[in-house]
């Protein structure tokens, strides 16, 4: 049984006559010990469908039309406001994209870590600070002490987004979910913060579900990889798999437009024209006809669903050979 699991999800955001789908027919799961990495281009509904999942978006504006949310035997989307909270923090914690904005810049970084403590574990003021300077240690944080009583401000993107990391760790979770954990960082931070995340996935079995538009990171650091276009997944498969013989054209345009060592100097990068549509202009068709160069008059007037095996799966009638 799937860790976490999401079946047809559907999300819209807005009211009456002007409600519109955003996501739509996402299905996808999460092994114990694994990770699943959710790729696309900028609007393509990755992280409204992720945070929906775990009902995390505040409604309205948005509004979960349908889907099964299931962490292990737990339905999230028959839940309470005050039971989903007790999830919250406890067996789901989230990495947001931006630390500088997800941390409060008017109260200290232990503040802030003590308070999950707090909030979820009822630990006494001694007991927290004690659990605190143990993560603060684990993420690889030097001198914690003197960090607890710092601001957010005062400490770089690396420190932060680590800080963000422990927060997120407290309580022990089984999932971790990371919005685009590494956007801001150098490369070498990047890397730093790959190596954490994988180093306390193994050490503590939870899975991930990591957001990112960075195919090198989902190569470096997937399972499995879901890729999405216009709030649906378009493929799926494992990363080996999907890497050596992507079957949809987006995902074959996304791979093809990556820089390479071997690109000659002065050479163009391969690039899909056009934008993604936004929710309200979607056609009726495949949303990505507009922009591929396989597209025929089926792909314009049917959606195409999910076709293939277990192990590979994509939503076209012209793929990509194999």
């Amino acid at each position: 049984m799937a860790l976490f699991s999401v079946e047809d999800l559907a999300v819209s955001f807005g009211r009456g006559a002007s409600r519109v789908r955003v996501v739509d027919g996402v299905s996808f799961s999460v092994d114990k010990g694994r990770t699943l990495g959710i790729v696309g281009e900028s609007g393509c509904g990755k992280t409204v469908t992720v945070m929906s999942s775990i009902r995390l978006l505040p409604s309205p504006p948005s509004h979960i039309d349908s889907g099964r949310l299931r962490l292990g035997e737990v339905d999230l989307a028959a839940l309470a406001p005050k039971a989903l909270r007790d999830i919250w923090g406890n067996r789901i914690g989230v990495v947001f994209q931006d630390p500088m904005t997800s941390l409060n810049p008017t109260y200290t970084v232990g503040f802030q870590l003590r308070e999950a403590l707090r909030l979820h574990r009822r630990m006494t003021e001694t007991e927290a600070h004690a659990e605190v300077l143990r993560m603060l240690d684990r993420v690889g944080i030097n001198a914690p002490e003197r960090r607890l009583t710092q601001y957010p401000h005062e400490l770089s993107g690396g420190l932060r987004q680590r800080v963000l990391i422990a927060m997120a760790l407290m309580c022990g979770p089984e999932l971790l979910i990371a919005d685009e954990p590494t956007t801001a960082l150098d490369v070498t931070l990047q890397a730093q913060i790959l190596d954490l995340l994988r180093s306390l996935r193994d050490e503590l079995g939870m899975g991930i579900l990591l957001v990112t538009h960075d195919l090198g990171v989902v190569a470096e650091f997937c399972d499995q990889v879901a890729v999405m276009y216009a709030g649906r997944i378009v493929e799926s498969a494992g990363v080996k798999s999907l890497f050596a013989s992507p079957r949809h054209p987006y995902t074959h345009g996304l791979l093809a437009s990556i820089p390479r060592l071997t690109t000659e100097k002065g050479a163009r990068l391969a690039a899909i024209e056009g934008m993604v549509p936004a929710p309200g202009e979607r056609p009726a068709g495949c949303a990505f006809a507009q922009r591929c160069p396989r597209a025929q008059i089926r792909c314009r007037e049917e959606r195409p669903e999910l076709v293939g095996d277990a192990d590979h799966r994509y939503a076209c009638f012209h793929p990509v050979s194999a």
